[in-house]
């Protein structure tokens, strides 16, 4: 899969929208990939671990891989380091803290240290928070549009994405050319 499909396949998952910041940096080569010994290049490394657990409950891992698998944290990081303007940047590192604070006055603990169901419910407050139909046009974009919109775009650009998830299948396909008649099941015809 080329990245422009891998572009238009992340864009149709997000509603069909993805900034001009994600898309300079998917076009520029950066994706997503799993690193064993990984720092951040942006992010502290508490923030790093933040966006690692915030996707990882976006897209989960199950019988997939998930965005911790794919390394979507790392992509992130990449995308927030070189491609995105500072009132972005500032607005993903606030996003980033309020969702602790919000763990923190819920649960009593960091984002990172809940359990998958807690995780969920802050960022179930955040995702309404992000999609109010309340929220006005010229208003910038909620903190929550960003990660998801940079989850999906990474995980859909990782090799275990676009190979588990996206399902790609080659056009025209295989050519069979001589198999017996009984397998052909239906045969089509013209008149």
């Amino acid at each position: 899969m080329n990245r422009r499909d891998a572009i238009k396949q992340a864009s149709i998952l997000l509603g069909g929208v993805l900034s001009a910041s994600a898309i300079s940096g998917v076009m520029a080569g950066c994706k997503a990939e799993p690193k064993i010994d990984w720092s951040p290049k942006y992010f502290t490394a508490d923030e790093g671990s933040l966006v690692e657990a915030i996707a990882e409950r976006i897209i989960p891992k199950t019988d997939s891989p998930g965005a911790k698998d794919a390394g979507v944290h790392t992509f992130i990081d990449e995308m927030m380091a070189g491609y995105y303007q500072d009132k972005e940047k500032t607005a993903f590192k606030d996003g980033l803290s309020a969702v602790d604070a919000a763990a923190k006055t819920a649960h009593g603990k960091s984002f990172v240290s809940l359990t998958p169901e807690q995780q969920d419910e802050v960022l179930t407050a955040q995702d309404n928070a992000a999609y109010d139909p309340g929220r006005k046009r010229e208003d910038p974009p909620h903190f929550f549009r960003t990660m998801k919109e940079l989850t999906v775009t990474g995980f859909c650009t990782s090799e275990a994405g676009a190979s588990h998830f996206l399902k790609y299948e080659a056009v025209p396909g295989a050519y069979h050319g001589c198999i017996p008649y009984s397998e052909v099941g239906a045969a089509w015809a013209t008149s």
